[in-house]
């Protein structure tokens, strides 16, 4: 889980007042309330619930194999970076987030799969674990595409006026100096 990459291990009377409240004991939020305000970093830490899940999910993909698991997380690290991109907005950071956990689920579903396959299993059972590899492939797919419409959104593309008429992107369809004129983009439109 993600408290395993917590650098700081607790004190004794802060895991005491953890220990208290995870049981239930109301008189723990005041103290406990006092500490999370003191260092925010634990609140991040410790309620990152997308992290829980994607961890929930490696420790299902890799079980006790823990090159695996070592392996795999970082590469969903990896990926998730990637998808989010350069200064991404925090919408985008969860879409990215999102997309990662998705990946690792639809992968987790095709080696259940492959498994199963040549192992035997019944038919029904086959079907089962091909509408579970089949449903985490349109999660993936769906948070995907919501990321690139909401990418799109924030950040949209050039219009077709602003590519006819060279004016985007630090260009124009004015010549440089010492070139010869390039004709510009002629607009048709059609009745």
């Amino acid at each position: 889980m993600a408290a395993e990459t917590d650098p700081r291990p607790p004190t004794a009377p802060v895991f005491d007042l953890v220990r208290r409240a995870q049981q239930g004991d109301r008189s723990a939020v005041p103290g406990l309330r006092k500490l999370l305000d003191a260092d925010p970093e634990l609140w991040r830490h410790y309620g990152d619930l997308a992290g829980h899940a994607k961890s929930a999910w490696l420790d299902l993909l890799a079980g006790p194999d823990l090159a695996l698991r070592e392996a795999a997380e970082r590469k969903v690290a990896e990926l998730e970076e990637e998808l989010a991109g350069p200064d991404p907005s925090p919408l985008e950071r969860v879409l990215a987030q999102r997309a990662a956990a998705c990946w690792v689920q639809v992968h987790h579903a095709d080696a259940l799969y492959a498994r199963a396959a040549g192992s035997g299993v019944p038919a029904a059972g086959l079907r089962e674990l091909l509408a579970r590899q089949e449903s985490a492939h349109r999660k993936l797919l769906a948070a995907i595409k919501q990321l690139a419409v909401v990418r799109k959104l924030i950040r949209p593309g050039l219009s077709a006026w602003q590519v006819a008429m060279g004016t985007a992107g630090g260009w124009s369809a004015a010549p440089a100096s010492g070139r010869a004129a390039v004709p510009a983009p002629r607009l048709v439109v059609a009745n």
